[in-house]
């Protein structure tokens, strides 16, 4: 008897269970890699036509101010799988040097789903920079979908991604430009102002906007086949592109171009109730990648990790007008394959605020990927011949350390207001308001990579709140790049003797933005050629190489052949680029220039790029010298 009460009282309980995981609606993302919302007509008059997602929206909601955190893949994918700030938890690196663990009790946001009877499946690319929780996923692989759930009546999250508009499509050859037609008529596209006009340039645009109606198609495809499984009432449907691009100035830059997403969430008959608002309207709250799993969560009924640094924006009790008041985003740009620089964005409504840490490093500093693109090279070539406008020529020249920009007048980012005295209130306070942005996550990105690499990886939220006060005196010391030369320069000359070795690293960094302004600095700065750091040394040689007070070669190349650690080698590799490419003085390199003791796939990208050998699709094994015979 007792027998069977218990296995009674197991069948209530799996019934019970059953209901409950049913009882719950499904999630859908359709993601495009690479594309910002320029590209589509729902958001940009000049985008392409795409009535399957516009299918959506009519049924749905349309978010015009969505971002991605960061303008590349695995950072960006990072944060949405997490809900958290790359730069807080060691993610912000592309690609990653070394997985980050994630902190004691925080998962990623899927296998919360999963732990409560969801379904979860990804089609199937994840790209992190952190250690995957166990159990995220049911199934992650080209053949997964949400068709092989145990019951139909499971609950599902599938996450697809969809590579028909990754950066790559238009890594096209001159053949294929030559030959290949376009359905988009080239003479018709709107180029941005930043770009040259060629026809090059038009055929690759046109090229992409085709790209767009495929991944159009795509959607289509699956809003049908949910259909025809009978769960397309039971689904919210969320399509976005996992960050901006793909032309140049896109990916891998945080400007609009790189951060500004489209996003349409189509809204089930069955679950209009999670909703508070009117369907079929635009939303012009401003939403981001860190938002997107807890508003999942939300949806699904569950709480929301107090770990995470987002805020749903749909589910119950969540008013769209409220959300719509929400007029604040963040972005992050750190390194981009081989290619270094710090960059930090804050939005506010129509006002843009950039500050790059690193502002003598032109965008358009060496990145073997970019530049397989023949629009990125045909723009380089132009500009070193001289055939471009002063717009044009921004992409190639150093930028000053923050820029301002009025985007209800400026979408393209091209006009700096920072110096303007109309506008210094308002540069002021967003100044302040990213300071306290960077001191309150802490931002790891104060610490050089090789040094997060070797002590905060385990748990970098962990080492970020035990040298919390050390941060943030690299912060302050990073910032005195923002004031007159003649209040920074005493704080700057005791810093380049701090005790710190980041306190030198960033005072030489500081220098080297001030540039020629700053020669009083160099008596101060020439002992850090010697420096224990090599990092320091490096930072050193940027700033006196740059004003042609020295020759940065001999430091360099002894810091990339003498370093045992791949990163410390990267970050030398990046002056190299620099140097070799765009000093006001022509300091050139050559491959044989370089014998590292380890190998890094990134540091073999840069020697491979002055070898004149670097479009192929992987990066070769590096040369080495030839040994004398006996």
């Amino acid at each position: 008897m007792l027998h069977r009460l218990l296995l009674l009282c197991s069948a209530l309980f799996l019934v019970t269970q059953f209901t409950e995981a049913a009882d719950k609606p499904n999630i859908v993302w359709i993601v495009s890699e690479d594309n910002s919302k320029h590209y589509l007509k729902l958001f940009d008059e000049n985008g392409a036509e795409t009535p399957n997602i516009a299918a959506l929206a009519n049924h749905g909601l349309t978010f015009t101010r969505a971002f991605s955190n960061a303008p590349v893949c695995s950072v960006a994918r990072t944060t949405l799988a997490t809900g958290c700030y790359a730069p807080r938890i060691g993610t912000q690196f592309h690609r990653k040097s070394k997985l980050a663990e994630l902190h004691p009790g925080l998962k990623l946001f899927p296998a919360y789903l999963r732990e409560s009877g969801y379904y979860t499946t990804n089609n199937s690319k994840k790209d992190y920079n952190c250690v995957e929780t166990e159990g995220t996923w049911d199934d992650s692989s080209k053949k997964a979908t949400w068709k092989n759930r145990p019951d139909t009546g499971t609950p599902f999250f599938h996450m697809q991604s969809h590579t028909q508009s990754h950066e790559s499509s238009l890594h096209f050859s001159q053949e294929s430009y030559e030959n290949d037609k376009t359905t988009h008529d080239p003479a018709k596209v709107n180029l941005p102002p930043y770009f040259p006009d060629t026809d090059l340039f038009r055929y690759t645009y046109a090229r992409y906007l085709d790209n767009i109606q495929t991944i159009d198609g795509i959607v289509g495809d699956t809003v049908a086949q949910l259909k025809e499984d009978g769960v397309l009432e039971d689904t919210f449907i969320f399509y976005f592109g996992d960050h901006g691009g793909v032309l140049p100035r896109g990916k891998g830059y945080a400007y609009e171009s790189g951060l500004h997403v489209p996003l349409v969430v189509r809204v089930p008959e069955n679950w209009k109730h999670l909703v508070d608002g009117e369907i079929g309207k635009e939303n012009k709250g401003f939403v981001s990648f860190i938002d997107f799993g807890p508003t999942v969560l939300k949806l699904a009924g569950l709480e929301v990790s107090s770990q995470m640094d987002g805020e749903p924006f749909l589910g119950e009790g969540i008013p769209l007008s409220d959300v719509s008041e929400r007029d604040t985003a963040f972005g992050y740009a750190d390194r981009m394959d081989e290619r270094y620089e710090m960059v930090r964005t804050l939005r506010v409504g129509d006002w843009k605020y950039v500050r790059s840490f690193q502002p003598y490093y032109p965008d358009g500093l060496q990145n073997n990927y970019r530049y397989k693109m023949l629009a990125y090279r045909e723009w380089r070539e132009l500009y070193n011949s001289g055939k471009l406008d002063d717009v044009q020529k921004q992409f190639f020249q150093p930028k000053p350390a923050e820029m301002l920009f009025d985007l209800s007048t400026d979408p393209y980012e091209i006009n700096n207001l920072a110096d303007e005295e109309a506008h210094h209130a308002q540069l002021l306070s967003m100044r302040q308001a990213l300071i306290d942005q960077l001191q309150s996550m802490p931002d790891l990105s104060f610490i050089p990579e090789n040094v997060l690499y070797d002590e905060a990886m385990s748990n970098p939220v962990a080492y970020g709140q035990e040298n919390a006060e050390r941060i943030r005196s690299l912060q302050k010391t990073a910032d005195l790049m923002l004031l007159p030369l003649a209040e920074a320069e005493k704080p700057l000359r005791e810093s380049l003797k701090s005790n710190d070795s980041l306190v030198r690293y960033w005072a030489a960094t500081a220098c080297a933005a001030f540039g020629k302004d700053a020669t009083e600095l160099v008596s101060a700065a020439k002992p850090l050629l010697e420096d224990d750091d090599p990092m320091v040394r490096v930072r050193a040689a940027e700033f006196l190489g740059l004003i042609g007070e020295i020759d940065p070669r001999s430091t360099l190349i002894d810091v990339v052949n003498t370093s045992e650690h791949p990163v410390e080698q990267l970050i030398a590799l990046n002056a190299v680029a620099l140097f070799h490419d765009y000093a006001e003085t022509s300091y050139p390199f050559t491959a044989d220039d370089f014998e590292p003791v380890v190998k890094g796939s990134e540091s073999e990208r840069r020697i491979q790029y002055l070898q004149g050998d670097w479009l192929g699709n992987k990066p070769n094994k590096v040369k080495k010298k030839a040994k004398p015979k006996p």
